[in-house]
């Protein structure tokens, strides 16, 4: 091969490396919803650069509170439309630690037209197994999220147990008893919408007071 066909190639495989590492991370809105027992909630995820907007909605889709997050400087406001009041929202303890079994199948299937692939990740002591449909796009926002979030639910724990999840979204994830095999918990996202936002879904309104304690 010449010595131009070298230099081509190459520049080729570097340009395309750089656009994959620069493209840029989601912003816009994912609905999905949470099931568990006869239990079902629906949240709204607003996404712009380093801010996020939480809504979390009841079986009528009225908003019923509202969480906005800066996972830079990881600060948390807890709001209540219904009372127009917020208030920050204290760091939570670290939960205890533990260890969790990866594993990365080779299934994959395509969902709201994004290519996922499945992982499981297994706690035999706690009897639970959660399998995972995982896409990978630029969702950066989602890992440092749940740092801050700092949940006790098993899907974002062990979801945080999974290395190399650091731009990945679970478009689908089933919880189970592994004794039984019974599922107990999913999460199911809805639609994903890529779109620019305005800034004031990020800002508490002019209206709303913060609540003292």
């Amino acid at each position: 091969m010449k010595a131009s066909s070298l230099t081509f190639i190459f520049s080729f495989l570097i340009i395309g490396f750089f656009f994959a590492q620069n493209s840029p991370a989601f912003n816009g809105k994912i609905h999905f919803k949470q099931t568990k027992g006869s239990t079902q909630m629906s949240y709204n995820y607003f996404v712009k650069g380093e801010n996020v907007r939480i809504e979390e909605l009841n079986e009528q889709g009225k908003v019923v509170g509202i969480q906005l997050i800066n996972t830079k400087e990881k600060d948390l406001l807890v709001v209540s439309p219904e009372r127009k009041l917020y208030l920050e929202a204290k760091k939570r303890r670290s939960p205890v630690n533990f260890d969790v079994e990866v594993v990365k199948t080779q299934k994959k299937k395509t969902i709201l037209d994004y290519d996922c692939f499945e992982v499981v990740a297994i706690n035999k002591q706690k009897d639970r197994k959660i399998v995972y449909w995982v896409t990978q796009d630029n969702f950066s926002f989602f890992y440092p999220l749940l740092e801050v979030l700092n949940k006790k639910e098993k899907q974002s724990l062990y979801f945080r147990k999974i290395k190399g999840m650091e731009d990945c979204w679970p478009i689908r994830s089933t919880e189970y008893v592994i004794s039984t095999g019974k599922p107990i918990a999913k999460q199911t996202t809805i639609s994903i919408e890529n779109k620019t936002l305005d800034n004031s879904l990020f800002e508490i309104p002019e209206d709303y007071s913060k609540f003292e304690n």
